[in-house]
């Protein structure tokens, strides 16, 4: 009986109205992962986490996109060639209430031109929707 209590406790702690859904959860493991991988330059893990709609992304000024999971991948796969990544720190994550649920994070890379000796630290801010309970890459903006 004190089972059943307690589930029913919790059915109308996660139902009740306000209460947050069980799909709107924390974005900090989805930065986390991204970060890990942007560490690696795994482009293709970070494209493979890309919305249906296509990711905006900006490096040093120049936009593209929406641009599909491929070429997402090639994008970012370009940028890591380019640059020898000595830092990686996961930074900000935060939900934003609305329809659609939004989320947004960072990332501080440090990194050099291959060839070079100077670092450079950049900010890569992230913006994420909810697809089918999971949080989807739909921005990716590399900011000086």
């Amino acid at each position: 009986m004190m089972r059943l209590h307690l589930c029913l406790m919790m059915a109308l702690t996660v139902f009740a109205p306000g209460a947050p859904a069980l799909h709107a959860q924390n974005v900090r493991p989805m930065v986390d992962d991204l970060a890990r991988n942007w560490r690696r330059g795994d482009a293709g893990s970070i494209a493979s986490a890309a919305a249906r709609s296509g990711v905006a992304v900006e490096i040093d000024g120049d936009r593209h996109g929406p641009l599909n999971t491929r070429q997402v991948s090639a994008v970012l796969r370009r940028l890591f060639e380019e640059r020898e990544t000595l830092q990686v720190r996961p930074g900000m994550a935060k939900i934003v209430e609305g329809s659609p649920e939004r989320a947004f994070g960072e990332v501080v890379w440090t990194a050099r031109l291959r060839g070079t000796t100077e670092p450079q630290r950049s900010t890569v801010f992230l913006a994420f929707t909810l697809e089918n309970a999971r949080w989807r890459i739909t921005e990716i903006r590399v900011l000086k």
